[in-house]
């Protein structure tokens, strides 16, 4: 009989080592780092961790991820963008467009849909669309499959647009079918990312330039200057295979046999690895990682690889000066001269042979790992230090780099069941020997509480706690090696998401809460925080019974200043639409709500994004396109992904 498994939920968050705080302060510990200078340097390392760790099941202890299968799973001079010949949009000038709602100026971020003013690029329904929004309709110029068959209206893509070039990437997991064999990998079983690099010039005729297929899962991508960084994290490819035999068999003798799949093992199943493939040539396969560009931090940090390439999209794709790390990874933060990937360790691992049920991490054995990468120039980014801080952080957001220091905020003891003892700390860090080495902290930060939503603008931080009241807290980071909260601000509800509204006032989207800290529906506040000792609220706008997808999705967010307009994706019982409110002096006033002009074939809506063109607002929903005016809101035009 042939069943499927999309895959199980495990410990996996637990996977890693924690290194643990230096004192009871909750200290950042440093950690240095090793380089190697041979694959045989690599292998001896891996395989001497992993001696020890085998077990019956494998590497991992209660941290693996079973997935049954009969074999690995593995995947193997341009016109001007657009011309009327060619069924393309007129070439006419980009009128003043949105782009996408990035956390660092500077900094463009992989979005699911992009817009030059001229053209609209989105992979919302797993397919490249290029559409014109020239003119009061939206109308489909080109469109490219970029997942064949059943799976491709769920395919997770984004894209980021470079000129008449689009970097499209693609996860691809896939379910995996098994008989009666089972294999154990360290970290689940393989997977890859795919990486198009599509030509647009001809937008009726989209074309792959070339194509690079790797190892692992992409966490995320920045590109600064139309130098591209992807980050991916990789497991190695070694299965420990498991038959309805090997079941009854005695753990011990499985362990001795997993000892020697680990002492027969060679660099291909360690390290990832990529195909390239330019054009109809024929594809190409490499090391994604050269072991001379491979470090690791001196305590071991799991067996994953963690490799940040570097292309320039007018150039094409490419492989070459990948940098990697031997640690695992699940948080990029970038600013224009630096990338972090950050790594939340729940306590230590389990050794391979313990399957207790073991109690939740106690205060201190939560951390944050970070790893810096210098990403200046156009040249291959270049690993430069280690560090952690004590705690958890809630996402991107809340990492920092300012002027060489960065800053981390983090929830400490939430996950223990002790709640009433949690709090909130932010930390600074500066690189020094080749690790992160701590400067200064603020902590106490909502006692009881979890941080909700972090915001950092030049030397100023804004921290957003809540259990049963939101505590807005200011803080002055000038001075790095002495952080300070300032000002203080409690209300009802919560913000999940800040953003600058300009003239000293803050944007928050989250939710309104009653007095014991039930939440009753999506809100969108505006900050008075000219004052860093006495921010105030100025007004708020409640949806009932809602939420938005801003409060997870920053990327959902929009603002337009020239016309102060405030556009969020909420959701009702009634179904989602575009809440759009203006922003006065003092005042958040809702203008209306953009829904859809046809329901959904199947039933569901799901909306992706928001985009400013000119006069006009667009929808990008996940089956189609929808035009509005943006003044007043009316209905212009949809565009159906058929």
């Amino acid at each position: 009989m042939r069943r499927w498994f999309t895959g199980l939920v495990s410990l996996g968050m637990l996977a890693g080592c924690s290194f643990g705080a230096d004192d009871e302060d909750g200290a950042v510990a440093v950690m240095g780092l090793t380089s190697f200078d041979a694959c045989e340097d690599v292998v001896d390392h891996l395989k001497t961790e992993a001696r020890d760790r085998v077990g019956p099941w494998g590497l991992g202890g209660n941290d693996l991820i079973a997935y049954l299968t009969d074999a690995p799973a593995r995947a193997d001079g341009a016109e001007s963008l657009a011309t009327e010949d060619s069924g393309g949009a007129a070439q006419a000038p980009a009128v003043p467009h949105s782009t996408t709602n990035v956390q660092e100026a500077g900094v463009d971020e992989p979005d699911v849909a992009k817009t030059d003013g001229r053209v609209l690029v989105t992979a919302a329904s797993g397919e490249l669309r290029v559409i014109d929004v020239t003119g009061t309709a939206p109308r489909e110029l080109g469109r490219l499959a970029l997942v064949e068959g059943a799976e491709q209206q769920y395919a997770d893509a984004t894209v980021l647009l470079a000129g008449d070039r689009v970097v499209v990437l693609v996860r691809q997991n896939t379910m995996i079918a098994y008989d009666a064999a089972a294999s154990f990998y360290p970290g689940g079983p393989p997977s890859t990312t795919a990486v198009l690099l599509v030509d647009i010039s001809d937008p009726a005729a989209p074309v792959v330039e070339s194509r690079l297929e790797v190892d692992g899962d992409y966490l995320d991508a920045r590109m600064v200057d139309e130098t591209v960084r992807l980050v991916v994290s990789s497991y190695p490819t070694l299965a420990f295979p498991m038959t309805e035999e090997d079941a009854n068999r005695p753990e011990d003798e499985l362990t001795e046999r997993n000892r020697a799949i680990v002492e027969e093992s060679t660099i291909g199943d360690w390290l990832p690895s990529y195909t390239f493939t330019s054009g109809d040539d024929e594809p190409v396969t490499g090391q994604l990682v050269g072991c001379e560009q491979l470090s690791r931090p001196d305590e071991f940090a799991g067996y994953s690889t963690i490799s940040v390439l570097t292309f320039d999209p007018a150039e094409g794709l490419s492989a070459d000066g990948t940098v990697g790390v031997l640690t695992d990874g699940d948080t990029v933060y970038a600013s224009q001269d630096r990338l972090y990937v950050a790594t939340t360790r729940w306590g230590e691992p389990f050794a391979p042979d313990d399957r207790s049920i073991r109690p939740m991490p106690a205060p201190g054995e939560v951390t944050t790992g970070i790893h810096a990468f210098d990403i200046t120039g156009n040249v291959p980014a270049r690993y430069l230090a280690s560090g952690e801080v004590e705690g958890r952080i809630i996402g991107r957001y809340a990492m920092s780099e300012y002027e060489g220091v960065l800053r981390v905020a983090t929830t400490i003891d939430y996950w223990t069941g002790t709640t009433d003892t949690s709090e909130s700390r932010l930390y600074t860090l500066e690189e020094g020997d080749d690790a992160l080495v701590p400067l200064g902290q603020v902590g106490g930060l909502g006692k009881g509480e979890q941080i909700y939503a972090v915001r950092y603008f030049g030397d100023t931080g804004y921290v957003v706690t809540f259990r049963q009241v939101d505590p807005l807290y200011v803080l002055d980071l000038s001075d790095p090696a002495n952080p300070a909260v300032t000002g203080e601000l409690k209300i009802t509800g919560y913000s999940s998401y800040l953003h600058d509204a300009g003239d000293d006032r803050l944007i928050g989207v989250g939710q309104e809460a009653s007095a014991d800290g039930r939440t009753v529906g999506a809100q969108i506040s505006l900050f008075d925080v000219a004052d860093p000792a006495a921010p105030a609220k100025l007004d708020g706008h409640v949806v009932p019974d809602a939420w938005s997808q801003t409060e997870w999705d920053p990327q959902a967010f929009l603002f337009w200043p020239g016309t102060g307009q405030v556009v969020v994706p909420i959701e009702t019982m009634t179904g989602p639409s575009a809440l759009v409110v203006r922003l006065g002096e003092d005042t958040v006033t809702e203008q209306g709500r953009i829904a859809r002009a046809e329901a959904p074939r199947d039933g569901w809506a799901w909306l992706r994004r928001t985009l400013v063109v000119g006069d006009t607002l667009y929808t990008v929903w996940q089956d189609g396109v929808q035009a509005n005016g943006l003044d007043d809101l009316e209905p212009r035009g949809w565009l159906a992904f058929g």
